[in-house]
């Protein structure tokens, strides 16, 4: 099931900041308003996290260009896929995913 469009709102889905904290198990995405002004807007924040992967979606590193999500799905229990252009992180968590604006 598709929770893109309920975690990211109005928001942007280009990303500034993505960050796996592994000794508080979270991992926070934080999203600007635009690619133009880059101003964080959204953090997007998965708690209680028990496993934890990536992959590259692209051959080559494409530090040029910004990241952004494209879809965040579970796949299963406790199961969730966040793709972006740059990657794939697949979570297992235990804990609800949620957002906090960015003053």
């Amino acid at each position: 099931m598709d929770i893109s469009e309920e975690l990211l709102g109005n928001c942007s889905p280009y990303i500034a900041n993505l960050v796996y904290d592994i000794d508080v198990r979270m991992l926070f995405i934080e999203c600007v308003d635009s690619p133009e002004n880059q101003q964080p807007m959204l953090r997007l924040v998965f708690p209680d996290i028990t496993s934890f992967s990536e992959e590259n979606q692209l051959d080559a590193p494409d530090d040029d260009n910004m990241d952004d999500i494209l879809e965040i799905y579970w796949e299963g229990d406790n199961q969730l896929c966040i793709e972006t252009f740059k990657k794939a992180i697949h979570l297992q968590l235990t804990g609800e995913p949620f957002t906090e604006a960015i003053d």
